[in-house]
Parts: C-alpha cells; sequence; structure tokens
C-alpha cells in the first residue's frame, strides 16, 4: 500500500478555503444569474427533449434505462461534487491569499503586533511598580504613600494608541477584503 503524504495544517486549512470560495462564487453567481438563466434554460429544454425523444416506452426497457440514466447521474454528481470542492478550496485560498497581500492587512498585523508588545510592556512594568511599591511601603509607609509610578500609566496610554490603529487598520482590511470578494 502506498504511503499518502498528509500535511495536517494544509488539511485544517481546506474547509475553511472552501467556504471562503463558495461565499465567493455565490457573490460571483449572484451577479451573472439573469443573463445565464435564459442559457441555461434553453439547454436543459433541449437536452430533456433529446432525452425524451431516446426513451423506449416498453416497461423492461423503460426500467433499464431508468436504472441507466440514474448510475450515469450518479456517477456524475459524485464527480462533479469531487471537483466542485477541489475548486471552491482552491478558490477559496486564493481570494484569501489576495486578502492577506493587501496594504491594509499588512497594516492591520503590523499594528496587532505593536499593541500587543506595548501590552506587554504594560504588564510588567505594573507588576513591577506593584511589587516595588509593596516592598517599599514595607519599608517606609508613609514616605512610599506619597510617591506614584507614572511608568505602567504612560505604558497604558500608549497601548491604548497602538490598539486604536489596529482597529482602524482592522476596518480598513475588511473594506478593502469585502471589495475583492465575486471578482
Amino acid at each position: 500500500m502506498a504511503n499518502a503524504k498528509f500535511d495536517i495544517k494544509t488539511e485544517a486549512t481546506r474547509p475553511i478555503y472552501a467556504g471562503v470560495g463558495v461565499t465567493d462564487l455565490a457573490v460571483e453567481l449572484v451577479r451573472e444569474y439573469v443573463a445565464d438563466v435564459q442559457k441555461k434554460f434553453v439547454g436543459v429544454q433541449k437536452d430533456v427533449q433529446t432525452r425524451f425523444d431516446k426513451l423506449d416506452l416498453e416497461p423492461k426497457a423503460l426500467r433499464e434505462q431508468a436504472t441507466a440514466q440514474l448510475q450515469t447521474l450518479l456517477n456524475e454528481g459524485v464527480a462533479t461534487v469531487n471537483g466542485t470542492y477541489a475548486d471552491l478550496a482552491e478558490r477559496g485560498e486564493t481570494l484569501v491569499e489576495r486578502i492577506r497581500r493587501q496594504q491594509s492587512t499588512r497594516a492591520t498585523v503590523s499594528s496587532a503586533k505593536t499593541a500587543s508588545a506595548k501590552a506587554k510592556t504594560t504588564k510588567t512594568q505594573s507588576a513591577k511598580a506593584t511589587r516595588s511599591t509593596a516592598q517599599a511601603t514595607a519599608k517606609k509607609a508613609s514616605t512610599t504613600a506619597k510617591k506614584k509610578s507614572t511608568a505602567p500609566r504612560s505604558s497604558a496610554k500608549g497601548t491604548t494608541t497602538a490598539a486604536k490603529k489596529t482597529a482602524s487598520n482592522a476596518t480598513q482590511a475588511a473594506g478593502d477584503a469585502a471589495t475583492k470578494v465575486g471578482d
């Protein structure tokens, strides 16, 4: 038995990409729907007429033809589903990659990293200020009570600013991504 190569990351993200692909395809189809309906109706009408003309009207022959047609339709349906799933996954992956490459998405990722780093710094500075204040309070309760640590407050303000920038960039990235859906 041949060894199959299994990449967990690829297999884990494939359904997500397929979902994105389905959404992208749905938007595209809605945009083209009116023109396509007439073309499809004419094609279906001709197909039905052709199949009807080929029917043998004897009961045994009808059963055999129906069985053969159903088997053919089933096989075609399975092949179509498998092909469509792969196509949708590829389409979704392409759309996600286009969105990831857009400038506003990159700016959002960069802002988020900055905000995260500033939040960690604020946490560390707050913890240090709390410890030093507690230790100093134990030594000199009256003197230390009058002093304040400004490092955590300044750091918290920087963290807030970075978070606001990240939110702004994320809004821009979402708007840019929305214009790519259905293209």
